[in-house]
């Protein structure tokens, strides 16, 4: 028990974090719902690699299918944000003996206690699987100063699964290769982690290629490119031929709403390429489609190059906004709330073979609608209401750590470099390839925390002024001994 004491405003904060969820779980069964829920869902019905997004969460749900029960599978994912907390605390713990316990536990508490952290866990979406893949693999990458060859393959597998949950994962795995680069960890580290990663890609890659004709990850990166140009693209000014002229936008520019509507909305331009009938939301993602939508897409970037970048620049402004409160509005789903009235489910087919409710019923062995249980849900709805980290903060806290880093020493640049940069990445790629979206950078908190923790690490060897330790203390003796070593 002793050795818990030091820990003790951690194991706090856990607690708290821990009570929460229990609430969730109590106030909300089995789960809470998104649009994008139910395509997960029928995927791991009908296991198959969907053209629309990755295969990765359909995964999960897939593998915890025999316990027909939406709620274990939240259950799993309120785990996994305790986890994320557990790995940052523990991490800057080992690696940052400046940093005292209290600070540690501070820099966890933002993924712990964020009420949309939880409200996320507490979702059928793939979000908080992706976060704690991405977390372990930084988290085994910076164990310690020097990484073995399986702690770098590890790190390598985690960070594939985590491009299979979501696609943006792509853009991760470069930046774990230089990582390794920047701290010589040695081209046998880099080429562990590349092949433990390119294996599971590859090997999933040929699986969609068995199913719709040439091998990808994912089957839609030209219509999201598409629908992120869409609210500026001048086909008048670009020129496109009539075969991507069909999909020009059918409003005037100032009357267009957000990308995502360009492509869900029953008046999309994917809807009337000829001889191309929509019926799910994969036929959006047809192959000849996609081609169509992505030449336009590259026409109107390479068009409108200014467009493209302010557009690109004010939704990354919106990332600072400070208010992320829910909207009082009633609420049954498909908002980034915990729901404040009952009511069912959509229906229809997404995934061939069967409806939304039926994939439901199959899934859960009777009802999914959301159910709700007050005091508990009242509670977590006004807990949202107040404590989550706004964007503001997080802007300051993206800021402030970039200036840390640059003024910290040379040796701490290699140990920042990764959780920095891919926080970063995960902000800024989504509002260039796809859309704004509140959600999107929630898995940067994490590694920002982590990111601004590190900048007070010290090389190895060097004592830290902010924990002194006198000499004759077990601690003094010990840090004297290898002085004299060192010396000697």
């Amino acid at each position: 028990m002793r050795r818990l004491i030091p820990h003790r405003l951690f194991i706090a904060v856990l607690t708290v974090a821990a009570v929460f969820r229990v609430l969730t779980m109590i106030g909300y069964s089995p789960a809470v719902w998104f649009e994008d829920s139910f395509d997960y869902v029928g995927v791991a019905e009908r296991m198959q690699p969907y053209p629309v997004r990755p295969s990765g969460y359909s995964f999960l749900l897939w593998a915890l299918r025999p316990l027909h029960s939406f709620a274990a599978v939240t259950a799993v994912q309120h785990l996994m944000g305790l986890a994320t907390g557990v790995m940052i605390y523990v991490l800057i713990r080992r690696r940052v003996s400046a940093l005292s316990h209290r600070w540690a536990a501070l820099a966890a508490a933002p993924a712990l206690l964020d009420a949309y952290q939880i409200f996320f866990e507490h979702t059928v979406l793939s979000d908080v699987l992706f976060s704690f893949l991405v977390t372990a693999a930084v988290t085994l990458a910076l164990w310690s100063p020097e990484i073995s060859l399986r702690r770098a393959a590890l790190a390598g597998l985690l960070l594939a699964a985590a491009t299979l949950t979501r696609s943006v994962g792509l853009v991760l795995l470069p930046l774990l290769a230089c990582h390794f680069l920047i701290n010589r960890s040695g081209r046998r580290a880099v080429t562990a982690a590349l092949v433990a990663a390119v294996l599971p890609l590859g090997g999933y890659a040929l699986w969609y290629g068995s199913w719709h004709g040439s091998p990808a990850i994912t089957g839609g990166s030209g219509v999201w490119l598409w629908a992120r140009v869409m609210p500026f693209a001048d086909c008048q000014k670009i020129g496109p031929p009539p075969d991507e002229a069909v999909l020009c936008p059918p409003q005037p520019r100032e009357r267009r709403p957000t990308s995502p509507f360009f492509i869900w909305a029953d008046w999309s331009p994917l809807r009337e390429v000829p001889g191309h009938p929509v019926t799910t939301h994969a036929d959006l993602f047809h192959p000849e489609i996609d081609g169509r939508a992505g030449a336009l897409a590259r026409r109107a970037v390479a068009g409108q190059p200014l467009d493209y970048l302010g557009l690109a620049d004010w939704d990354l402004g919106r990332t600072l906004a400070w208010s992320r409160g829910p909207n009082p509005a009633p609420v049954v789903y498909n908002r980034y709330v915990f729901p404040n009235v009952t009511g069912p489910l959509p229906d229809g087919v997404r995934i061939a073979g069967g409806t939304i409710q039926q994939d439901l019923r199959a899934y859960e062995r009777g009802p999914a609608a959301t159910r709700f249980r007050e005091p508990f849900a009242g509670i977590m709805r006004a807990y949202q209401s107040f404590v989550f980290l706004p964007g503001t903060v997080f802007g300051v806290l993206l800021i402030h750590t970039v200036v840390r880093a640059v003024r910290s020493r040379r040796r701490t640049h290699r140990v920042v470099f990764l959780p920095l940069v891919m926080g970063v990445a995960l902000t800024v790629t989504p509002v260039l390839v796809t859309s704004y979206d509140s959600r999107y950078w929630l898995p940067a908190i994490p590694l920002l925390s982590m990111a601004l923790a590190l900048t007070w690490s010290r090389p190895p060897g060097v004592p830290s002024a902010a924990v002194p330790q006198a000499a004759g203390t077990p601690g003094g003796r010990r840090r004297n001994r290898r002085l004299d070593l060192k010396i000697g």
